[in-house]
C-alpha cells in the first residue's frame, strides 16, 4: 500500500479558526504549537511545528475537542488576511488541500484549490441546489 502525504485544512472567517486535519497533525508529530505562514505571492499556506517560545506560534487545541476530523488553532488575523487575499465569501468555510513534505516537516496548502464547505442547509444556485454536508 502506497502512503499518501495529502492533507487538508479548513478556514472559518467569523470564528477566526483554522482546523488542521488529524492526518496533518500526526505527520507533523502532533505538535502542541504550530506556526502558520502565508506566501501572498504564490497563494500558499504552510504549517510548521513550533514551540511556546516562538512569538508566532499558535496552540493546537487537543484537550476537550470532540471534532474527530481535526483540531483547531485560532488566528483571526491570518484567517481574515487569507479571505481577503482569495476574495472568499465570509459566510462560508473553505477546505484547502495540501501536501506534507517530510524532509522539511512542513504541510503546504494551495489556497487557489480551496472548496466551499456547506453545513446543515441548502443553497440554491441557478436552477440546481447544493445540499449541506
Amino acid at each position: 500500500m502506497v502512503k499518501t502525504n495529502k492533507v487538508t485544512t479548513t478556514l472559518a472567517y467569523y470564528s477566526g479558526t483554522v482546523r488542521v486535519s488529524i492526518k496533518a497533525l500526526r505527520l507533523l508529530s502532533e505538535p502542541q504549537y504550530i506556526t502558520l505562514m502565508i506566501n501572498m505571492e504564490s497563494n500558499q499556506l504552510a504549517f510548521v511545528p513550533s514551540t511556546k517560545e516562538d512569538r508566532a506560534a499558535l496552540k493546537v487545541r487537543y484537550r476537550g475537542s470532540i471534532n474527530k476530523n481535526g483540531k483547531f488553532v485560532n488566528s483571526c488575523k491570518l484567517v481574515r488576511k487569507v479571505f481577503d487575499l482569495e476574495e472568499w465569501d465570509s459566510r462560508y468555510r473553505y477546505q484547502v488541500p495540501g501536501i506534507y513534505i517530510p524532509e522539511a516537516n512542513v504541510a503546504y496548502f494551495d489556497l487557489s484549490k480551496a472548496k466551499k464547505v456547506f453545513r446543515n442547509y441548502t443553497i440554491k444556485e441557478g436552477d440546481g441546489e447544493i445540499n449541506g454536508i
